[in-house]
């Protein structure tokens, strides 16, 4: 054995260090994405909304392969205390470049009236995904901030209520 190992990307690195300069390289040249939610209205006293997965995908690849999956901040959010301010949800490493789509997985809702009444969510299809096209540049952190329409996501019907996320606004800084 000559002292050397290998990284991950098979590359020979020294006995003392184990990872690799590609690793450097990489974050040297990656942005960083940060995804906030918001509400615009007041109906509601508390909407705790329960994410599970949050994704975006880089223009002109593939729906193979395309996708990149941010890491869930904080899975569960009060989406009714956010009006007209912001709350982060997911972030991630990514390669700068263009993207161009944004998904968002919600798994359970429940809510608080004004009145004190306590409603849990039927969420029919918590996914949801919007088109909108932003940047990432390297060493930069950009912020996607996506409001989600409370008054129409939410919906009564014969049975209940319903939480389906319609997204509103969405701005890159």
């Amino acid at each position: 054995m000559d002292g050397y190992a290998t990284c991950p990307h098979r590359h020979r690195v020294g006995r003392r260090r184990r990872d690799c300069r590609r690793r450097a390289y990489v974050y040297l040249y990656e942005g960083s994405l940060d995804v906030a939610v918001q509400d615009d209205s007041g109906a509601w006293a508390d909407v705790w909304v329960t994410f599970t997965q949050v994704w975006v995908h880089e223009a002109g690849k593939s729906e193979d392969v395309g996708w990149h999956n941010l890491t869930v901040a904080q899975a569960s959010i009060d989406l009714a205390s956010l009006v007209n301010v912001s709350e982060l949800l997911a972030s991630a490493r990514v390669g700068p470049g263009k993207y161009t789509e944004i998904r968002l997985v919600v798994i359970a809702a429940t809510g608080k009236m004004l009145d004190g009444t306590t409603v849990v969510f039927s969420v029919p299809s918590g996914d949801v995904k919007a088109v909108t096209p932003f940047e990432i540049r390297s060493g930069i952190t950009t912020r996607l901030t996506v409001d989600i329409n409370l008054a129409r996501s939410i919906v009564a019907n014969g049975s209940g209520w319903t939480f389906t996320p319609v997204l509103g606004q969405i701005t890159a800084s």
